[in-house]
């Protein structure tokens, strides 16, 4: 039977010495909760965790765009599609999505997260050409202006991964964690890019249709834990993954929820850790708020749950918004 530990986060600036830090975080740990399926969870001292585990849990995450996650990186959202759950059609003028670049870089976003193919439940899938022909016009213009920004794509297809890495873009945004494209991996690994790998994104047509788990919070992470072998197995370096548990991709609010607060669980994986919750529809639900674009406090107040428990990098809309709201949350810790 697998066991599974998550260590139990603390901020406090008073730490007992038998504490272990998230990396270079300022986030540590002296307990864990050890979860079994089928099995009432129990706690015990951090440091009766297997070695393996707990280097995994403690090592200081890097890539070859962030030397360290020591802060939290947020990554700002950008879709040039006409039916993304939020901003749907406002970036499809290209003046308009260069003016918007220009805002979030000035108000200091770390990544932006680029789609040509909206992946919302229900979405329906878009040929390659569209794709290619919202993106790569749109990327080369960016780096012409901007040749400092960093860029993430997100897609499902390979040729869009290889069109855009080869402009020089090293970050991938894969929904299905590489499984909607059989070539994407070996793209990814001569391309030496970034990954990130995300849960419940194969089937966005399908996906929201009585989402079913054994145990939410344990499958998804075995899921990650498979897909992360399956890229190392492609040849892609374990140093390069990013991973993205796929909150509202497959999952009730209830799955959400559970995900959300058992965040610290996937620190085991060893790799840093992606969040998108802005503006999502449980976010909604649970504050009564029907408009995506008046959904900020929600996502901001999920943010800082997720950012408390060491996740190193936050998808966002609102950019400046989520900015300040870090700063200020960090000065504090």
């Amino acid at each position: 039977m697998s066991i599974y530990y998550r260590p139990i986060i603390q901020i406090d600036k008073s730490k007992p010495k038998n504490s272990f830090h998230l990396g270079n975080q300022s986030q540590w740990f002296n307990r864990v909760e050890v979860l079994k399926r089928g099995e009432k969870p129990y706690n015990i001292a951090a440091n009766l965790v297997p070695l393996t585990i707990l280097k995994n849990i403690t090592k200081v995450r890097s890539n070859c765009l962030f030397q360290n996650f020591k802060t939290p990186k947020v990554v700002g959202v950008l879709n040039r599609t006409p039916d993304s759950f939020s901003d749907g059609g406002k970036h499809i003028e290209l003046s308009k999505a260069l003016k918007f670049v220009s805002e979030i870089l000035a108000d200091g976003v770390d990544l932006i997260d680029i789609g040509g193919e909206s992946t919302r439940p229900a979405a329906k899938a878009v040929e390659e050409s569209v794709e290619l022909e919202r993106v790569i016009p749109f990327v080369k213009k960016i780096l012409a202006i901007h040749p400092e920004c960093k860029i993430s794509i997100d897609t499902r297809k390979s040729i869009v991964m290889e069109r855009t890495t080869e402009l020089g873009v090293k970050f991938i945004n894969d929904v299905s964690a590489l499984s909607f494209d059989t070539q994407s991996a070996q793209v990814i690994s001569n391309k030496k890019a970034i990954i990130c790998l995300m849960h419940g994104g194969l089937n966005p047509q399908t996906m929201q249709e009585n989402p079913n788990y054994a145990d939410v919070l344990l499958d998804v992470y075995d899921y990650l834990e498979q897909s992360i072998q399956q890229a190392v197995n492609n040849g892609i370096d374990r140093g390069s993954i990013v991973i993205d548990p796929g909150i509202g991709f497959g999952k009730t609010i209830e799955h959400n929820i559970s995900l959300i607060r058992n965040a610290s669980l996937f620190h085991c994986l060893g790799v840093p850790i992606l969040f998108g919750v802005s503006r999502k529809s449980f976010i909604g639900t649970i504050g009564n708020i029907s408009n995506p674009i008046k959904r900020f406090p929600g996502s901001m107040a999920v943010a800082l749950e997720l950012v408390r428990q060491g996740v190193q990098m936050i998808r966002a809309h609102d950019v400046a918004e989520t900015k300040q709201a870090l700063a200020l949350y960090q000065a504090i810790i």
